[in-house]
């Protein structure tokens, strides 16, 4: 007797894309941001993150997040 699986690749693609974009609008709603998801969207290097909450022209909370304002702060005045 040959077992057939209960979803086929397709059905598994498609709930895996599905949670993802849950998870995607969830987390843009995140008010606080890791260095890497700040790096993704400024489009630089970690280090170079770093190096802006080092010099403070981002700043993080205690647990070294950053707030989303931050960030929207900074690309105004770099403009």
């Amino acid at each position: 007797m040959e077992l057939r699986p209960i979803f086929n690749t397709e059905d598994i693609k498609l709930a895996v894309f599905e949670a993802l974009k849950e998870f995607e609008t969830k987390r843009e709603s995140s008010k606080l941001l890791s260095i890497n998801a700040v790096s993704k969207i400024l489009g630089k290097s970690n280090k170079t993150i770093k190096k802006l909450v080092d010099t403070g022209f981002l700043k993080t909370t205690k647990s070294g997040l950053i707030p989303k304002s931050e960030v929207e702060k900074y690309l105004k005045n770099i403009d």
